[in-house]
């Protein structure tokens, strides 16, 4: 097994799946105990903002998957690889401080 095959695996074990499993989770089965620092009272439909952000965890999962499948197979480089992952890894708090603005609670 090469080195970028077994990379890509641990990326893939450690990353990705718990990242699936985690937005699963949060988006669909309602466990917003998941999201570090969830507080109902904080936003306006606590269901929605949670479904959303589960969603962009599953979203990001998926992207980082891909991207890794990529340079495993040595189809990109690293020096893209990294340039592909900065936007897919800050997706989840651009995504968290959109739902904050959107649909937080006035103090």
């Amino acid at each position: 097994m090469s080195q970028f095959a077994l990379g890509g695996l641990i990326v893939l074990v450690t990353a990705v799946f718990p990242c699936l499993v985690c937005g699963y989770l949060i988006a669909f089965k309602g466990r917003r105990n998941l999201i570090s620092g969830w507080n109902d009272r904080n936003y306006s439909d606590p269901e929605r903002a949670s479904k959303v952000i589960g969603i962009s965890l599953i979203v990001m999962a998926l992207l980082l998957a891909l991207s890794t499948i990529l340079w495993s197979l040595q189809f990109i480089n690293e020096v893209t690889f990294i340039y592909c992952l900065i936007p897919v890894l800050l997706m989840p708090i651009a995504t968290l401080v959109f739902v904050k603005l959107k649909l937080g609670t006035k103090p």
